[in-house]
């Protein structure tokens, strides 16, 4: 790693957190890139480095307090850390009564306790900096409510009220927090999902990206607090 400002993105294997990370690594950033798998992993930073750019994986569960603290201690140069992308999220549609307690906790321990649990150890070092970035890549269902989707919809519904409070609690130190809301966007996290959406009609995994990385990039004291990412044609 050289000394550019260091990028960190969760859920950063695929979909959205791929993207960004190619997009932020095409910015001079030095991209850290964490998720579960590491064979996805290594496609991404093939990616990256074929551009000359540098990065780093690192493997893990987010979920985990144990996790995080593991992956900060492989981060050597946690003064450069300039912007955080809270990606990693699931998602587990079902009928309420059919939703188990480990369904439950997997979705609110990933969508939710995970980005707090990152934030939580980054923003101790942006303070001392006056300066950064907190991304968190939340969801129109963070705004709206929708059926078959109650853990998932308040896992989202707290990361934005999670996000909101921590805005303003680091203004006075020049900290940015930024929500994004999207729409159904073409991922994998639909593989598994008995829904009729024509896949081809959702939101381009690399349009969001770029209008993200756009948002990160607003220069001086200007910052885009809550972003709707939707299709022209709306939601389906």
């Amino acid at each position: 790693m050289n000394s550019n400002k260091i990028a960190i993105i969760t859920g950063a294997s695929t979909g959205i957190g791929k993207h960004i990370s190619i997009k932020l690594a095409e910015n001079n950033h030095n991209v850290i890139l964490i998720s579960r798998s590491k064979n996805k992993l290594v496609e991404v930073e093939k990616k990256i480095k074929s551009l000359g750019k540098n990065c780093q994986l690192i493997v893990g569960d987010i979920s985990k307090e144990s996790t995080i603290k593991n992956i900060f201690s492989q981060i050597n140069e946690i003064k450069n850390i300039d912007v955080l992308i809270n990606n990693a999220g699931i998602g587990i549609f079902n009928k309420i009564e059919n939703i188990s307690c480990k369904e439950w906790d997997k979705q609110l321990n990933t969508n939710l306790k995970g980005s707090f649990l990152m934030t939580r150890y980054i923003v101790p070092q942006m303070i001392k900096n006056k300066t950064g970035k907190i991304v968190f890549i939340n969801s129109i269902a963070g705004i709206n409510a929708y059926p078959y989707s109650s853990a998932y919809v308040a896992s989202k519904f707290g990361l934005r009220g999670f996000s909101s409070s921590l805005r303003e609690e680091l203004r006075e130190h020049n900290i940015k927090v930024i929500s994004i809301h999207p729409g159904a966007v073409n991922t994998p996290f639909w593989n598994n999902v008995k829904a009729d959406f024509p896949r081809e009609q959702m939101l381009s995994s690399i349009d969001v990206a770029s209008s993200i990385v756009n948002a990160v990039m607003a220069p001086n004291n200007v910052v885009q607090e809550e972003i709707v990412i939707r299709r022209t044609g709306g939601d389906f």
